[in-house]
């Protein structure tokens, strides 16, 4: 089952996202900080992380740029009511939406990165168990 980790600070938001993508058949776990963040990034692997710009304990630019130093091949989406100018080389998301309470375009992108993120990284392959005598 794919998860998406939503950080957000805005409780409501999170529990709109919670419920529409649980929905759509995802794991979901949430995160108010980014503090709560780097802590599910270890605990629930998540697939995709969706992020908010403004966190209550560090931007979310600067929260992109650790996730992102510990995992990058985990596809990070900003959503956020901001715009987002990326000026930094080197440091991007995968993807920047602006925030709405209808999630379709949300929906699409995460699912967008999911199979992209499934086409690009192989099978995990099963142990070996054949013996040769």
């Amino acid at each position: 089952m794919t998860t998406v980790l939503f950080v957000d600070n805005d409780p409501h938001i999170r529990l709109l996202c919670q419920e529409e993508f649980q929905e759509e058949g995802y794991q979901v776990v949430v995160a108010g900080s980014a503090r709560e963040t780097f802590d599910l990034m270890e605990s629930a692997d998540p697939d995709v992380v969706v992020l908010e710009l403004l966190l209550p304990d560090m931007s979310g630019m600067e929260a992109l740029r650790i996730i992102k130093g510990s995992r990058q091949d985990t596809p990070v989406i900003f959503y956020s009511t901001y715009t987002l100018s990326m000026t930094e080389p080197g440091l991007h998301a995968d993807g920047s939406l602006l925030k709405s309470h209808d999630t379709r375009d949300l929906k699409d992108a995460v699912r967008d990165l999911v199979a992209r993120r499934s086409r690009s990284t192989p099978p995990r392959s099963a142990p070996n168990r054949s013996h040769t005598t």
